[in-house]
């Protein structure tokens, strides 16, 4: 049977889907109360990165760019900021997963912990470049880019395994190729 003859394709895009909502619904609400502005862990970059590591980078890509669309969308400063940064945080994601097992939860974890530092830099670098920051690059670095990289650090071991463990189920299938 034909990829286009049953209903996987709908299903793999479904389980997305209401993924990427419920994620965002998550950063927007929930974590909005628990934690200070600054120091919001963004979900759906875990997931981006998790995901395009194991997918590769041109699927990583085309996530990468669909996800910070949204982001852009919803809590932005302007349109492209993170979609560029989930782009290019997603792509480099996807290379190291080459060299990395997939069933280990080491390689995601060092991959979306630099992930993040790349991430961060770029919106940094972005509104820096369009609008001005208003403090430097090293309170930045100390004051959110290392406490976010490691709370992600530690939320990619609890997303990580199940997103693993549905990429190994096929819940993603036709998107991930398997």
């Amino acid at each position: 049977m034909s990829v286009l003859g049953n209903k996987l394709p709908f299903k793999a895009f479904f389980v997305l889907f209401i993924l990427i909502c419920f994620t965002l619904i998550i950063e927007g609400s929930f974590f909005s109360f628990i934690f200070a502005r600054s120091m919001v862990p963004d979900l759906l970059l875990i997931i981006v990165v998790c995901l395009a590591f194991l997918w590769g980078e041109k699927k990583g890509i085309v996530l990468g760019l669909i996800c910070g669309f949204l982001q852009d969308l919803f809590y932005g400063p302007a349109i492209g900021f993170f979609s560029l940064a989930k782009m290019i945080s997603a792509y480099f994601s996807g290379l190291s997963s080459r060299e990395i097992y997939k069933d280990q939860i080491f390689g995601p974890m060092l991959t979306v912990f630099l992930a993040t530092f790349v991430h961060e830099f770029i919106v940094y670098f972005l509104v820096e470049l369009f609008w001005g920051n208003k403090f430097s690059f090293f309170f930045a670095l100390d004051q959110i880019f290392i406490p976010r990289a490691l709370y992600h650090l530690f939320l990619t071991l609890m997303i990580y395994p199940l997103l693993y463990r549905a990429e190994q189920k096929s819940y993603f299938y036709p998107l991930s190729g398997k």
